[in-house]
C-alpha cells in the first residue's frame, strides 16, 4: 500500500473516522505511514520479546492421539464361522490333504497349506446396503 499524503482532506477524513483532534489525526497518518514503509515504531516489540513469542510459538502444546487402541466388540457370528471352517478343513475335508490348519486372526484370517503351497483364506462381512 501507498504511503497516505498529509493534506487538508486526508486529515479530516481521519478525524471524522476515528473521532479524534487534528494533530492526533496528524499523528495516525505518520504512525500509518511508518508502518508501511517498515519503520520502526514505540509499539514494536523488543528482540527479547520477540524471542520469547518465537519460543512460544515453537512450544504449542497439540493434542496428539496417544497409543490408544479401541477394542472392536466381537463378532460372534464371524468367529463361529472362521472357527468351523477351520474344523472342517482341518477333520472333515475329504478332496485335499490341508495341512498346518491355523486361526490367525479369529475374526477374519485362517492359514493352511497343501502339499508345499501356502494359503490364507479371509472372511469378509458386507455392510447392508444404503437405503
Amino acid at each position: 500500500m501507498a504511503k497516505v499524503a498529509i493534506n487538508e482532506k486526508t486529515i479530516e477524513r481521519y478525524m471524522k473516522l476515528n473521532k479524534c483532534s487534528r494533530e492526533e489525526a496528524i499523528d495516525l497518518i505518520n504512525y500509518d505511514n511508518d508502518v508501511e514503509s517498515g519503520n520502526d515504531t514505540e509499539f514494536d516489540l523488543s528482540e527479547e520479546q520477540m524471542k520469547v513469542v518465537q519460543t512460544m510459538m515453537r512450544k504449542t502444546d497439540h493434542t496428539m492421539k496417544s497409543n490408544t487402541h479401541r477394542e472392536r466388540k466381537p463378532n460372534e457370528l464371524k468367529e463361529a464361522i472362521v472357527a468351523e471352517l477351520a474344523e472342517f478343513l482341518a477333520e472333515d475335508a475329504q478332496g485335499q490333504m490341508y495341512e498346518n490348519v491355523e486361526i490367525t486372526n479369529k475374526n477374519r484370517m485362517i492359514s493352511f497349506s497343501v502339499g508345499d503351497k501356502k494359503f490364507d483364506l479371509t472372511l469378509v462381512e458386507k455392510r447392508p446396503p444404503k437405503k
